[in-house]
């Protein structure tokens, strides 16, 4: 249920040609007290300042069965809307300093309630496994539109998304009541235990995305592996590359190894986790104090172990 990224190697654009056509001084521009007047003078600007979220009407019971899988928008369409993220985040250079906040090229904040996600392993499995966990009634961000990088391999998909409201769990769950904090552990074991629940789509115990292709994890190999079409087959890769390079002996090594191939005995249940591009994490889940838990990155990611 996660945001997990990795920084990108990019610079900063030049965007003088996306400067706002106003006659402020920046200095006032930047001023929290020159953003309030505004909106107390004209509340529909409301939606041009980052502290903007829309109202969300995805409540609904959780599914017990997962959604089908959306079919992925063509390829000509995909690079079609990565060509307007590439200017939609040079503007977010922009506006991050109109509105005095600091700019992100990996999550950048847009007006209107918007964030473009870009960031290092983002990729088709991930935006429709956003998709399908929204339809199975899961709160998480709406996608608008995606887009597709062929010459950024690292990162070749980016997300046009809603933003949630709340904070990151991490830096409230020591301040709220306990009542509040068993509110929150139930909540999310209420969503955790509804998804492995659900059927694998791929039958059996195919260990794949939800497109059926190759989990990612930073915990593999090259970060990616398989589609494998059980346990026995998962296990074997994961223990291939062992050596005895980072071992203080021989004897630590075997030791080790042993350890590790004792997980080839006891067979687990092949169920889908919770996140589409990491773990299950404090910094993943959004905390919104009288209203329900937003999570804006879970989604349904792999099916492993």
């Amino acid at each position: 249920m996660n945001l997990v990224t990795e920084p990108l190697s990019l610079t900063h654009p030049a965007v003088d040609s996306f400067a706002l056509p106003l006659s402020f001084p920046a200095h006032i521009l930047s001023s929290m007290s020159f953003q309030h007047t505004i909106m107390e003078r004209w509340p529909i600007l409301r939606c041009f300042m980052p502290e903007f979220t829309w109202s969300d009407n995805n409540v609904r019971p959780i599914l017990k069965r997962i959604p089908p899988t959306p079919r992925p928008t063509p390829p000509r369409l995909r690079r079609f809307w990565g060509s307007l993220h590439k200017y939609l985040r040079w503007f977010s250079w922009s506006y991050c300093s109109w509105v005095g906040i600091e700019y992100d090229n990996q999550i950048a904040q847009l007006p209107f309630g918007l964030i473009l996600k870009w960031s290092d392993g983002t990729r088709l499995e991930e935006v429709l496994a956003m998709q399908v966990a929204r339809r199975a009634g899961f709160p998480v961000p709406r996608v608008i539109c995606y887009g597709e990088h062929p010459n950024t391999p690292q990162a070749p998909v980016s997300i046009l998304m809603t933003c949630v409201p709340g904070q990151e769990l991490g830096q409230v769950y020591e301040t709220p009541s306990n009542e509040e904090q068993k509110s929150v552990l139930q909540e999310l074991k209420a969503y955790v235990e509804v998804m492995r629940g659900w059927s694998n789509p791929w039958g059996g115990n195919r260990i794949c995305s939800l497109l059926g292709t190759a989990i990612r994890s930073v915990r593999v190999p090259n970060h990616y592996a398989g589609p494998f079409e059980c346990e026995e087959e998962f296990n074997d890769y994961l223990i291939q590359p062992s050596w005895p390079g980072g071992f203080p002996s021989e004897e630590a090594y075997k030791d080790a190894l042993d350890l590790a191939k004792g997980m080839r005995k006891p067979s687990h249940k092949i169920v889908f986790t919770h996140g589409t591009h990491g773990d299950l994490k404090p910094h993943n889940i959004l905390v919104n104090r009288g209203a329900d838990h937003r999570l804006p990155g879970l989604g349904i990611g792999r099916l492993v172990p």
